[in-house]
């Protein structure tokens, strides 16, 4: 008889023991749900912030909503201090051609590899670079820059992608990532309204001289607009 009850007791432990660890299991399979429901929500909370924020997701960089924010605070600044203010428009060579035949993960890291380079050459407070437009582009405002330093800095620029030596396969020059600069410099007049400058298109004309001369070069835009009054 004793031996039965202690046979019953034993059962009733174990069977005690397995419905225990049976609801840690539930309890710890109910926490790792709610635990991973979360994490999806704050991923998705943090691709949100970064969608609205002025930071490109891509190559860390500024977006191109900051950068004309910024260059219209800096021409109103350099108007009242009668200085100029220089923008660079820079183009990664090839790029859309790289995008098809690399594909996008690939194009994406060479972005921000290049963003790596460009970004530790300006550093003033006057200064800001940002990703602009479409494939490969980035935009630079310098303030308190003429022609000629945006010249020399964006020739420092051109020579730091070079560097890199990365393969671009689509090039049919060099065979390695390059890039074309347009610079464009103005002082801004001192009763000139903001919406009639065209220190953007005077670069973006100066990009597209680069592109014809062969790539992988620096133009300085010399209209009248770029040169200002």
């Amino acid at each position: 008889m004793l031996y039965v009850l202690a046979l019953v007791a034993a059962l009733l432990v174990a069977a005690g023991y397995t419905l225990g660890v049976r609801r840690r299991q539930i309890r710890e399979d109910e926490l790792q749900t709610a635990l991973d429901e979360r994490t999806d929500q704050l991923t998705a909370a943090e691709q949100e912030i970064i969608r609205h924020s002025d930071i490109d997701p891509v190559t860390g960089l500024h977006t191109q909503q900051h950068f004309q924010e910024f260059l219209e605070r800096e021409w109103r600044r350099a108007s009242r201090q009668r200085q100029c203010v220089a923008v660079i428009m820079v183009e990664v060579d090839h790029f859309r051609a790289y995008n098809e035949r690399q594909g996008k993960p690939d194009a994406d890291a060479t972005l921000k590899a290049v963003a790596g380079v460009l970004k530790p050459l300006i550093h003033r407070a006057g200064d800001v670079i940002a990703r602009y437009g479409g494939a490969g582009k980035f935009g630079i405002v310098l303030g308190g820059t003429d022609g000629t330093g945006a010249m020399v800095l964006a020739e420092r620029l051109r020579a730091a992608v070079e560097a890199m030596k990365k393969p671009n396969p689509v090039s049919p020059t060099i065979p390695f990532l390059t890039a074309s600069l347009g610079v464009a410099a103005a002082m801004p007049d001192w009763e000139g309204a903001w919406q009639d400058i065209e220190l953007i298109a005077s670069a973006e004309r100066a990009l597209a001289q680069a592109r014809e001369a062969g790539r992988n070069t620096v133009a300085l835009d010399t209209h009248d607009s770029a040169v200002g009054s």
